[in-house]
């Protein structure tokens, strides 16, 4: 059946969707959903997917969605093949979204507040390892403190201003706010550029390095936001993009410095699971970022479409 491109509608509801991605005739890349090779139409976007703004709603739907994938088999072998199709589906649909708590960050109002509020907490925790922080940064000297403060209180108002002009709708100010956007989130990011190639750094400083790029992450995403509120799309997706190529070269270069020094001999059986925890969301967070973009695409075709269907309790499909 043809999707009316007008329509924005639960997944259940499109039965031939679900079987063609059970198939393998539609595959999913993030959360857009596309022709596969070799069916003529190869890499053509057939729809988005926009999920609940509740991450718990969004898990619920997934688990839903994985039974709706299952039902239909005829034999013990078509249903395994099925299922495995159904459960490679699913895990695209959890490592583009799930990465993002379920939300459409870089795009919704309700996302947003989210990302601020995460980056708030992670500046209350710089300021609790404000010591070990100042370390990382190379911060010396007696005044180390009151600079962190002061930098603290200026991040802090930034935000503030932030959520506030985006609430009221003022283009004008907000584009104000982008250089200031910009300085944190390049700062953050020539900090771990810097540490990352040095494999006893990664080690050491796993903690405070592991919270700096939950904080460049969190930038980008208000970067981003800020940008699309702005009447500035492509600068918000572009922005997006560098996200995403920052963190591939920042995992990149750690795993390089870990394995090809005797850093790797001196992980203590107790930090490798959480190290490795590291690095994966690091990767999982590329494909979750590059879905961001494509719905930053989407927003830009169809104005206020995104802040509609996030309210949903289902997953939707918006056609191409």
């Amino acid at each position: 059946m043809q999707v009316n491109p007008d329509l924005s509608r639960a997944l259940p509801e499109f039965p031939d969707v679900l079987a063609k991605l059970t198939d393998g005739t539609y595959t999913l890349h993030g959360g857009v959903i596309r022709h596969a090779a070799g069916t003529g139409r190869g890499g053509q976007i057939v729809g988005h997917l926009i999920f609940p703004g509740d991450a718990l709603q969004t898990q619920q739907r997934l688990q839903e969605l994985q039974s709706t994938l299952s039902k239909g088999m005829t034999s013990i072998q078509a249903g395994m093949d099925g299922l495995q199709q159904s459960m490679n589906v699913l895990q695209g649909l959890q490592v583009a979204n799930l990465a993002m708590t379920g939300l459409n960050l870089a795009v919704t109002t309700a996302g947003f507040v989210v990302v601020c509020k995460k980056l708030n907490k992670i500046s209350t925790q710089i300021q609790e390892q404000s010591e070990g922080i100042a370390r990382t940064l190379h911060l010396v000297g007696e005044v180390h403190e009151r600079s962190l403060l002061n930098d603290e209180a200026r991040f802090r108002s930034l935000l503030l201003s932030a959520q506030q002009f985006c609430g009221e709708g003022d283009t004008h100010q907000l584009r104000t706010l982008i250089p200031r956007f910009h300085e944190e989130y390049e700062f953050t990011k020539l900090i771990l550029e810097r540490h990352a190639p040095i494999g006893s750094s990664n080690l050491d400083r796993f903690g405070e390095i592991q919270l700096l790029q939950e904080r460049l992450i969190h930038l980008g995403l208000g970067l981003t936001h800020v940008q699309l509120k702005s009447g500035s799309p492509d600068y918000g997706k572009a922005s997006l993009v560098n996200l995403a190529e920052t963190m591939s070269a920042l995992n990149a270069k750690r795993i390089e410095a870990m394995l090809g020094s005797e850093v790797a001999t001196q992980v203590r059986k107790t930090d490798f699971s959480e190290i490795t925890s590291f690095l994966k969301s690091g990767k999982e967070m590329v494909p979750a970022l590059a879905y961001q973009a494509d719905v930053i695409d989407l927003e830009i075709r169809r104005r206020g479409l995104l802040e509609q269907a996030s309210e949903s309790a289902e997953i939707r499909l918006v056609a191409a």
